[in-house]
């Protein structure tokens, strides 16, 4: 479900849908409510959202779908992944900045475009 500021929760079954069969640029952001740099990078994904609101901007709670996190091979939190057309181009571990994220959502944009995986 999508939040009022552009961010939508990712679960299991839309995985493939949403981020694997994907066209262009999305950012899928795994975090745990319990960590306290993963809340605190929250509204800097809101922002990136809300300037890039064309793209789709997910959180995987890890509690809830470690699943997905295994699939994207994610060891540590919070970790965000840009990826374009389904390949991953960009891995941000940590507390990044707001500059990080959306310095590496522009090279996404740029990066050729690719056929999505199957």
């Amino acid at each position: 479900m999508k939040d009022v500021s552009g961010i939508e929760t990712l679960t299991s079954a839309e995985t493939q849908t949403k981020v694997v069969h994907a066209t262009g640029p999305v950012i899928v952001d795994f975090y745990q409510a319990s960590c306290a740099p993963c809340r605190a990078l929250e509204p800097r994904l809101r922002h990136v959202a809300q300037r890039f609101r064309a793209a789709p901007v997910y959180r995987v709670d890890v509690d809830r779908d470690l699943p997905i996190a295994q699939r994207f091979v994610v060891n540590s939190l919070p970790t965000s992944l840009v990826l374009r057309d389904g390949h991953e181009i960009e891995r941000l571990d940590g507390l990044i900045t707001e500059s990080n994220l959306v310095a590496a959502f522009e090279r996404a944009s740029a990066a050729p475009p690719r056929e999505p995986r199957g």
